[in-house]
């Protein structure tokens, strides 16, 4: 195997393929790619000295999708004629797990360069890019390895790869509705669930689709996924070795502010709103994540508990983040009463002003959703702001 041979791969190269199958313990470059792909997808928003989940998940995911993806396969292919099967699916998780760099792209941080919906756009755009690369390449390597044709080899994986994706896809989109029950959505997690709306329709007509191509494209492997082992995986796995590291060095200097974001986060889901206030007051804005907003609970719905324990002396950011937070917040979902907008008059006028800006824009609208004429409903009612109706004309 040669050094640059895990890069080759991701352009499809045969050679390169074939001495990966011929390499023994090519699965470990495979998993320290992972992890390099783990790194890039979470460094901004988990704290990877104390939350796990950057390399379980990866891990997890990946061998349940595989082994579903392979078990969708084996079969039609009748692998077990070519050889023994736990050698195949070995063969299959490295490949799979060498597909990991293409998840690099996750990395670029989109979010600090651009608004939260735009930046939301190209992490869709980029999970598109990831997951047709990744079936590509999977289906490059069935088709080298087990002499099929790759419009054979392409139908049999893009059918499990489709059904995982109207799966998830649709899990994703009830997590969102089920979160954000009775809600009117913030326009990025709207581009979210419309996102994953969308996949999962495509997804289930691409998973018909191929199950009916299935039958139609035929062919059986001719040789095995696994080849017999002639060349060890050191030098390659330095290359991957020396990625991780990047991706680690990378990462170093955005840790301190996402270990800011989670202990301030920690403080606010205990409650502890005082202290929360103290802690955050001590930093400046630079010193957490630049993800376009602090933390204020769900939903922001504890920004306004926050802004009761400010005082006079803390920063003036501090106070427009959680003042922004909390008018969101309170656009998304008339939790208020009459007291609390009282309250707000009184207490926190910029917010009292945004809502009734914002139930002026609406009230300008010609058509409104359900969720926006039930706030709109709510919020006239309790500041005696609907508008009389309109006389009945009389019939002469």
């Amino acid at each position: 195997m040669r050094v640059l041979d895990p890069l080759l791969f991701l352009t499809g190269h045969r050679g390169a393929i074939e001495r990966i199958a011929a390499t023994r313990h090519a699965w470990i470059i495979g998993a320290i790619l992972v992890l390099s792909a783990g790194v890039a997808r979470n460094y901004d928003h988990l704290d990877l000295l104390r939350e796990p989940e950057w390399f379980i998940g990866p891990f997890v995911a990946s061998m349940v999708s595989i082994f579903f993806i392979f078990g969708c396969i084996a079969e039609p292919l009748k692998l077990k004629d070519t050889g023994k099967r736990w050698p195949q699916l070995g063969s299959f998780l490295t490949f799979a797990w060498m597909t990991a760099p293409c998840a690099w792209l996750y990395g670029i941080p989109v979010e600090s360069m651009t608004d939260l919906v735009t930046a939301t756009k190209w992490n869709i755009a980029f999970l598109a890019i990831v997951s047709l690369w990744r079936v590509a390449l999977m289906t490059r390597t069935v088709a080298v390895l087990t002499g099929v044709r790759h419009l054979r080899a392409f139908v049999l994986i893009l059918a499990p790869a489709a059904f995982e994706s109207m799966v998830g896809s649709t899990w994703k989109g009830m997590s969102l509705v089920q979160i954000m029950g009775g809600v009117r959505l913030p326009p990025h997690t709207q581009l979210l669930r419309d996102a994953s709306e969308f996949i999962a329709t495509v997804s289930g007509w691409l998973f018909l689709a191929m199950i009916v191509l299935c039958w139609i494209v035929q062919g059986r492997a001719t040789l095995p996924l696994s080849r017999t082992h002639t060349s060890s995986p050191w030098g390659s796995s330095v290359l991957a070795a020396i990625a991780l590291s990047a991706w680690i060095i990378a990462s170093a200097p955005v840790q301190p502010a996402v270990q800011n974001r989670h202990q301030l986060q920690g403080l606010i889901d205990d409650g502890r709103y005082a202290e929360a206030v103290s802690f955050a007051s001590s930093k400046k804005r630079s010193d957490f994540t630049n993800d376009h907003e602090l933390p204020a609970g769900r939903r922001g719905r504890h920004a306004l508990d926050l802004l009761k324990a400010t005082s006079p002396s803390t920063p003036s950011w501090l106070r427009d983040e959680w003042s922004s937070s909390a008018l969101e917040s309170l656009k998304a979902y008339p939790s208020f009463s009459k007291e609390m907008l009282a309250d707000l008059d009184r207490d926190h006028p910029d917010i009292a002003i945004g809502l009734r800006t914002y139930a002026r824009e609406l009230r300008s609208q010609n058509h409104l959703d359900s969720e926006e004429q039930w706030w709109l409903d709510r919020y006239e009612d309790l500041t005696d702001t609907k508008p009389p109706k309109a006389p009945k004309p009389s019939r002469q």
